[in-house]
This record gives structure tokens, C-alpha cells and sequence, in this order.
């Protein structure tokens, strides 16, 4: 709503809006609604963890982290309270749940002596819940302008001008607000408690690979649905009528098959994509986080950890992100340090490469993968050095999701997917093709000949413990330190027919991809948060394990 007062408005000099608040307030999703944006949101402590901005109407917002008070706590606070005192106009975002809570930040922001705007989120569930928010009796209460009304209204109102000299009036809270019927639903009993939490989340885990792998499930079946239209129907379709072999070979090999055959493996990206969101927007990650924190304290983190790892399924980078809000600099390098293990949505197409031959239904096989991956992450944070860290943090009630929301974090999600193959993923697939089909004199010859399998015979002898010979195998494998997809997405190129493993290498092949670094952009992202030594240290002693622990499943699976 917009606060009734005789007082004339006040324009802002430059115009750059904060958006300030606790974390989980709604900020992110208040941002994408003023700029117009697509920035990651998430029902948990740490989806923000740098300033964003974005200029629209000659306003620039930025979007900054949560943090509790101007005081620094984490390094994600540090970065807020600097934006804040860049601010011409601040924005606190409140959740309408918590507003006693949040209005200790709005009382220290008012006490810079900036203009402040009150914005208060989740008012529908407080009235479910049976509270009520007077929005003009809250403002008189505070001084500062208060608003319940719809993002574009809000956008509006700023961009005309805001009326700021209210006359306080001393009130108690309580003649604004009420919070309803406060305390714990049955719903946030049961996951609230650190066995079911994680029981659940175990058994949330595998359906969801149940449903993307299992050969008749949705999953399978749209994946090689897909897989048919683009390497089959569509790449006879474009070669049809070319008459160079060359440029049939690009396009049916090095294109479509390459890049084209990582993209069929959508669907099942979908499936496990659509479970993490879920999770996330029913609250159940927080109560996970919440619920663990002390059975993750017994292996040297807290249950904040839990954000970081829930996230590293869906993207490594993204995950070494989350760690910036953490209060020390041994605990967030320790969670980086085993995030790689986590395995990411990328690996899935790799998995599914090696394994699909030789499994009708993989399912059974990659769950265990992908459990495998956690649990040698816990087990290296058990034997990590380094100090503890208590865990501060919003917990969100268990709801019901949206549909709006988890469409948009969907499409968010696969968006990234694609671009990033028809981009990196494409680019590494041409040159690969060039590099595969011509020789040093520049000659178009057959892939024994080319420039790539002379360079690769090279780096082929360290992958014979893994009972791989065929330098295609090897280029592939190493291709993974650039990003994971390129995995797959050479082996379809240079393999069409197939890898024509047994299973212990192509176990051991999945063993080095599980195991080795992560991708370009986490190594990036570790460099940012914890240190360009640190993180090639770890890329080191990752790559070491990798190798040694793919030698040895080989070697035991081989017996």
C-alpha cells in the first residue's frame, strides 16, 4: 500500500537503491521483479552471496546480501554494510513471519540518517496463519515509509519519488502487528527432526533418480526420445544433401553429435533439477540444514554445510559460492575442499555414457555414485583439520511450493544448461573435430592420423591402470578438467558405435570423473573465495586421488 501524508516528496540525488534485509527476507525476488532479472533465489541462508545491480528507469538496485546487523559476521555481511553506505535509498526487505525479529536491522538502518523504505514479504502467510500487519500504524510507529504492495507499484513509487517525513508516534509493536499462531507445524515437527530430516532426504534422493534413470520412467524414455530426434532424424535430415565428407562429419559428429547428444540428456537433467527446487521451495533444505547440524558437527561442519552440499548436485560453482557467508576462513576452506566430490549435474551425462551399455537400468548404479560422492565428502571434512563453526541462520516454514516459483528456478536451471552447451560445450566440440580429422600439414585425414591422436598417444600410458588403451578415452577423460560435459560430449563425437568398455574400466572411468577436479568455473570460484595457492593445492592432491582411486576400482572390479 502507499502511506497517506501531507508531507510534499522527496526525489533521491543519484538514485542507487540498496536492497537490504535479513537473509531469506525475499530480496533476491523482490530485485528480479524491480530489474527485470533472472538472479538464482532460494529458501535458505547464503543464496546471495555478492552484490548484484542493475540499472532500469535511471535507477540503479543492487541486490545485497542478508545480514543481521551492520556489524560484520561473514564476509557476505561485510559486502552488505558497504553497499549500505554507498545507498542514496535503502530498501529493507522484511519477512512478514519474523518482523519482530527483522525490525532490530530496520532501526539500525534508520539510525544512519539514509532514507529508508520499509518492504514487508510473506503477508499471505501471515494471515494464513492468522496474524495481521498494519502497514500506516507500522509506519507512524518507525518513522519510514511501509509498503505491502506489488513489486511494480513499489517500482513506481521510487521512480516518482517517495514521501519520507513522517511524524513518528511512539506505539508499541503490538498495535501493528500480530504474528498469529507462532510455534511449530506438524509439518515442521517431522523435519525439524534430524532422522526423519535425513531419512527423507535419502529417500527424496533416490526416487528422483528412480524417476530420471530408470529405463521406464519419464527420465529414460524423454531422453532417448530426444536422443533420437537430434542425432538421428535431424542430423540425416541436414547431411542428407551434403556432399563433403568433411562438412557431414562436423555437422553429424562434431556438431550434433557432440554438443547435440549432451542436449538429449535434458530431460533427465529436468528431473533432478525439479527435485533440488523442490526441496528448496518447500523449506525442506533449510529444515535439513537445521536438523543435521549436529550430526554434520561430528565430521567437522555445521549444518549450514548443508546449503553448500544440497547445492553441488546442481553446479559446483554455485556451491563454493554459498561458502562466503561462513564466519571462518577454515571452515569455508574445508567446505570447498570436498565439494567436488559432490557430484554435479554435469557428471550425470558422463555416468549415464559409461553405464547405459552396459546396464539395461542403470539406476541402481548411479545412486550409489552419486551417494558414494557424499559420503567421501563427509569423510574428508572428518579428516580436515581446522576449526569448528557454529551455525547462525533463518530457518523457512515447511510449505507447500509454488508453481510460479519452481517454474522459474526450472527454467533458470536448464536456461544455464543450454547456454552453456551451445556455447563452451559446442566451441571445445568443433575444435576437437578439427583437431581429431586433420594433421599437422593441415590435411584432412582419418583420426589415427590427426593431430589430436598424436598428441593423445602421449597422455594415453598413465590411463592403462584404468584399463583404457584407446587415446580417444583418454582425451575424454581429460577434457572433464575443462567441464564435465565435454566427457560426453567427446566420446559421442569420436565414439559414435560406442566405448566398447568392460565394466570394471568403465567403472573406473566414472570412478576418475567422480573424483577429479571440478570444472573451470569452480576452480575459478575457488580461486575468488579461498585463494589461487589454496585452490592449487587442492587441485593437485583432487587429481592424485582421482587417479589412484580409478587404478583401484579397476583394479578390484577387475579381479
Amino acid at each position: 500500500m502507499r502511506i497517506k501524508t501531507k508531507a510534499a516528496k522527496q526525489n533521491i540525488a543519484t538514485k542507487r537503491v540498496v536492497l537490504a534485509g535479513n537473509p531469506n527476507a525475499g530480496k533476491t525476488t523482490l530485485f528480479n521483479s524491480l530489474t527485470y532479472s533472472n538472479l538464482r533465489t532460494g529458501n535458505f541462508h547464503g543464496v546471495t552471496t555478492a552484490p548484484s545491480e542493475k540499472t532500469v528507469g535511471g535507477v540503479t538496485y543492487v541486490d545485497a546480501p542478508g545480514l543481521y546487523a551492520l556489524s560484520a559476521y561473514s564476509m557476505e555481511e561485510v559486502s552488505a554494510a558497504d553497499e549500505i553506505k554507498s545507498a542514496d535509498l535503502i530498501i529493507d526487505v522484511a519477512d512478514a513471519l519474523t518482523l519482530e525479529n527483522s525490525l532490530n536491522l530496520t532501526r539500525r538502518l534508520i539510525d544512519t540518517g539514509k532514507p529508508v523504505i520499509l518492504y514487508i514479504t510473506k503477508l499471505n502467510q501471515l494471515k494464513r496463519r492468522g496474524g495481521s500487519l498494519d502497514a500506516e500504524r507500522l509506519s507512524l510507529s518507525l518513522g519510514v515509509p511501509v509498503f505491502t504492495c506489488p513489486p511494480k507499484q513499489l517500482k513506481r513509487e521510487i521512480e516518482g519519488g517517495v514521501k519520507f517525513n513522517i511524524k513518528k508516534q511512539s506505539a508499541p509493536l503490538s498495535t501493528a502487528y500480530s504474528a498469529g499462531r507462532e510455534g511449530l507445524s506438524r509439518a515442521d515437527k517431522l523435519f525439524y527432526n534430524r532422522y526423519f530430516a535425513l531419512a527423507f532426504f535419502i529417500a527424496a534422493i533416490a526416487a528422483m533418480f528412480f524417476i530420471a534413470f530408470h529405463p521406464l520412467m519419464p527420465g529414460a524414455l524423454l531422453k532417448d526420445l530426444t536422443e533420437g530426434l537430434i542425432c538421428d532424424k535431424l542430423s540425416g535430415a541436414i547431411t542428407s544433401k551434403m556432399h563433403s565428407e568433411a562438412v557431414k562429419s562436423l555437422i553429424s559428429e562434431g556438431i550434433l553429435g557432440g554438443a547435440g547428444g549432451v542436449l538429449s540428456f535434458i530431460p533427465q537433467l529436468a528431473v533432478l533439477y525439479l527435485f533440488l527446487t523442490l526441496l528448496d521451495e518447500s523449506g525442506i533444505t533449510s529444515a535439513l540444514a537445521f536438523a543435521t547440524d549436529g550430526l554434520f558437527e561430528k565430521v567437522n561442519l555445521s549444518g549450514r554445510a548443508a546449503f553448500s552440499l544440497v547445492s553441488g548436485f546442481g553446479c559446483t560453482a554455485a556451491a563454493i559460492m554459498t561458502t562466503r557467508g561462513y564466519a571462518t576462513e577454515s571452515a569455508q576452506k574445508r567446505t570447498i575442499a570436498v565439494l567436488p566430490y559432490i557430484p554435479c549435474g554435469a557428471k550425470l551425462p558422463v555416468f549415464l555414457t559409461f553405464l547405459s551399455p552396459l546396464f539395461k537400468n542403470p539406476f541402481p548404479v548411479i545412486t550409489c555414485l552419486y551417494f558414494a560422492g557424499l559420503a567421501l565428502s563427509l569423510l574428508l571434512s572428518f579428516l580436515l583439520k581446522g576449526g569448528k563453526e557454529g551455525m547462525l541462520s533463518e530457518v523457512t516454514p515447511i510449505t507447500l511450493p509454488q508453481f510460479k516459483a519452481v517454474g522459474k528456478k526450472l527454467y533458470f536451471y536448464l536456461k544455464g544448461f543450454i547456454i552453456k552447451v551451445a556455447g563452451v560445450v559446442l566451441l571445445f566440440c568443433i575444435i576437437s573435430w578439427f583437431l581429431s580429422h586433420f594433421s599437422f600439414s593441415f590435411k584432412y585425414v582419418a583420426e589415427d592420423e590427426s593431430m589430436l591422436a598424436v598428441i593423445s598417444f602421449i597422455l594415453t600410458p598413465i590411463f592403462y591402470p584404468m584399463g583404457i588403451s584407446d587415446w580417444r578415452l583418454a582425451y575424454a577423460a581429460l577434457c572433464g578438467f575443462i567441464a564435465k560435459e565435454n566427457v560426453a560430449a567427446t566420446v559421442a563425437m569420436l565414439m559414435p558405435l560406442g566405448t566398447g568398455l568392460d565394466l570394471a574400466s568403465s567403472l573406473a572411468m566414472c570412478s576418475f570423473v567422480l573424483l577429479c577436479p571440478a570444472c573451470v568455473s569452480a576452480f575459478s570460484a575457488s580461486c575468488k573465495e579461498a585463494g589461487v595457492k589454496f585452490t592449487i593445492k587442492c587441485f593437485v592432491v583432487q587429481t592424485v586421488i582421482a587417479f589412484l582411486g580409478s587404478y583401484l576400482i579397476h583394479l578390484l572390479f577387475g579381479l
